[in-house]
């Protein structure tokens, strides 16, 4: 897994030469640098219990044991009773499990069917690996492994599978210790609710009716041409486990708007459970993948990692690339710890509430790099308040051609680092919020064009500096800021060109002046008075009727791409 690396940051901003000390303040249509209005009320956390229901439901995943005393199994064919069964060397055919209690060892076995399933149990089933295995069908649109019941998969051995459709499919899929090597024409791993499918009422789904797939210290690798893990409840990824999906050939080599809606083939999913005949779905905030610890690392041609309720992200290092979203949540997304890599993408993280508090995050996206939106359409300027942006903690780098961080309500930061590198295109911005940006904590720097500049509010609880000019800064420039007499507080090299920053840290403090800092020159030098501090002017650049340019502040630029 890529490792991050991580400026130590203190505080920061973007220098310019021919600095002018500008107004301060707050929501002003005549303010060329964004005034930021007042937020009236800052969002609040959610409080949710869906990770520890989960957990609670998955519980140990059992071990493999031994083998000793199990009964072989020479030819392909129906078990018909209980018990332990032991298959080892070449057998063609379909075994078919009818009794409940079965324990299936693989032992350097060689399974394959060529127009049937090659294992199928209509109960819960346990399949111990040992040494080397294979599992084949090459009948058309068929699963190599299907289970009515739950399937546990352990042992220290391996697993080829390879399938026409899905690789393994069952009720609910446990994983644990054991190594999966999956190509599937279909999902690598899918677990489905099949009791739903002949209901005439909306179910009010449980988890303990199955549809949720648990890797606790597995090894799996996916090619897939649909979804790598596909489950209808919830995937949680634990322990030791190293996970790598590529799904519909990966990622476009160009990823665009087009290319990025009618992808195919998401890494892992949750979610979208049909039901009755008419194949009708449950919409819940319930669905959910949660990420505990592990290695993952995902190429989708469509969203990396998608649930239709919630996403959890509290350990492991991901590394992504995806061909749409990078982590996509309907509900909410929560990240808590970890270290979170996307490299690609066409929207990096996105649900309708994003909360951030812990963990290292780099995103870079085509369009935006951050979004919290829930699909509403709203009149451009009216805050949607069902979405918001809450950072508390942790490292987030971000660079977009987008928005850089977008929300369709509001942000709020209240600790942790935010830095984001935007957009170079004057019809995006470095931050945008239609609710307003509350900046009460944390450190932000944020650079970008200045079409679409907006300030946090001016009823903020920390100081922010909001610069701009129509020179622009190129990709390479080291900057820093310093106290008045020179001592210093943070630097940093600029990735992209950019002519507008916004930066807020502790070290703003009222009454004190700073200067900034291209290279070894001094360009400028200023006095925090006010919340906002306005330096610089964005004249009337590309507006030959002297309107501000771009959005004024307070989230009346620009909406969210729903």
């Amino acid at each position: 897994m890529k490792k991050f690396f991580w400026l130590p940051l203190l505080c920061g901003t973007l220098l310019l030469s021919g600095c002018a000390a500008g107004p301060s303040g707050g929501f002003n249509r005549g303010d060329t640098l964004g005034g930021g209005g007042v937020v009236d009320e800052a969002p609040t956390a959610t409080l949710s219990d869906t990770f520890a229901a989960a957990k609670e439901t998955a519980g140990e995943v059992p071990e493999g044991g031994s083998a000793d005393g199990a009964a072989v199994l020479s030819e392909a064919g129906k078990i018909s009773e209980g018990g332990d069964f032991l298959v080892s060397g070449t057998l063609a055919g379909k075994i078919s499990v009818k009794a409940a209690g079965v324990h299936l060892f693989l032992r350097d076995a060689v399974l394959s069917s060529a127009d049937d399933k090659v294992i199928t149990s209509d109960f819960p089933l346990t399949i111990t690996l040992i040494g080397e295995n294979s599992v084949t069908t090459t009948a058309e649109k068929t699963n190599a492994i299907s289970c009515d019941g739950s399937l546990v998969l352990n042992g220290s051995g391996t697993l080829s599978v390879r399938a026409t459709k899905n690789a393994i499919k069952a009720n609910s899929i446990a994983v644990t210790e054991a190594t999966l090597d999956i190509e599937s024409g279909g999902d690598g791993l899918h677990a489905e609710i099949d009791a739903y499918d002949d209901l005439t009422e909306a179910p009010a789904f449980s988890y303990s009716d199955g549809g949720w797939v648990v890797l606790d210290g597995a090894k799996v690798g996916i090619s897939s041409v649909d979804d790598g893990i596909q489950a209808d409840t919830f995937v949680l990824v634990r322990g030791e486990s190293e996970v790598s999906i590529t799904t519909n050939g990966g990622a476009p080599q160009r990823i665009t708007e087009l290319s990025s809606d009618s992808g195919s083939g998401k890494g892992i999913k949750a979610g979208a459970i049909d039901w009755g005949l008419e194949g009708n779905e449950i919409v819940s905030d319930e669905y959910f993948i949660g990420v505990e610890s592990g290695q993952i690392e995902i190429d989708a041609n469509d969203d990396a990692i998608h649930s239709d309720g919630e996403i959890g992200i509290a350990g492991g290092n991901l590394l992504i690339a995806s061909g749409d979203d990078g982590v996509h949540a309907e509900a909410l997304l929560t990240v808590t710890g970890g270290e979170i890599e996307v490299t690609k993408c066409y929207e990096g993280l996105e649900a309708a509430k994003v909360e951030i508090g812990g963990g290292k995050i780099a995103v870079t996206a085509v369009d935006d790099g951050i979004n919290a939106a829930d699909g509403t359409t709203l009149p451009m300027g009216q805050a949607n308040p069902n979405c918001h942006i809450i950072i508390s903690g942790g490292e987030t780098e971000v660079g977009a051609s987008g928005d850089g961080v977008d929300s369709n309500g509001s942000i709020l930061m209240t600790g942790g680092t935010l830095v984001v590198f935007g957009p170079t295109a004057n019809d995006n911005a470095a931050l945008d919020a239609d609710g307003g940006i509350l900046m009460n904590g944390g450190y932000l720097f944020a650079v970008g064009s200045m079409g679409m500049v907006e300030t946090p509010a001016s009823n903020s609880g920390q100081n922010v500096l909001s610069y701009a000019q129509n020179r622009s800064v190129t990709a390479g420039t080291v900057l820093s800021l310093t106290e008045e007499n020179g001592s210093p507080l943070w630097s940093i090299t600029v990735k992209k060109t950019c002519q507008s920053v916004i930066v807020s840290c502790p070290e703003l403090v009222s009454g004190k002046s700073f200067k900034l800092y291209g290279g070894d020159d001094e360009l400028c030098a200023f006095t925090v008075t006010q919340t906002i501090t306005l330096v610089g002017s964005a004249g009337n650049m590309g507006n030959p009727n002297g309107a501000p340019p771009g959005g004024f502040g307070g989230g009346f630029g620009r909406p969210a791409r729903p």
